[in-house]
């Protein structure tokens, strides 16, 4: 079955808790969300790390559901981190 509006062919995407769970070919990613900030775990071929971000952002929807294009919008928008 082809993606519907955002790019999630080939993945598991579980947003619907406060615990929200990306899994795709290069890796996984966690994202435990709050109000205000989203704390990112990355387990992942590019990288292991940790990032927090703001919650408002949908940064990890905006990319896509990719795991590499959510780090360089990060990246982007809060600069590199201390991944």
């Amino acid at each position: 079955m082809p993606p519907t509006g955002r790019t999630t062919y080939g993945k598991v995407v579980s947003e619907n808790h406060a615990i929200k769970i990306l899994a795709e070919r290069n890796g996984v990613l966690l994202s435990l969300t709050t109000k205000t900030y989203s704390y990112l775990l990355f387990v992942s071929r590019p990288l292991i790390g940790f990032r927090k971000i703001v919650t408002r952002d949908r940064i990890v929807a905006r990319a896509d559901y990719d795991i590499q294009k959510t780090l360089d919008l990060i990246d982007g928008i809060h600069g590199r981190g201390e991944i």
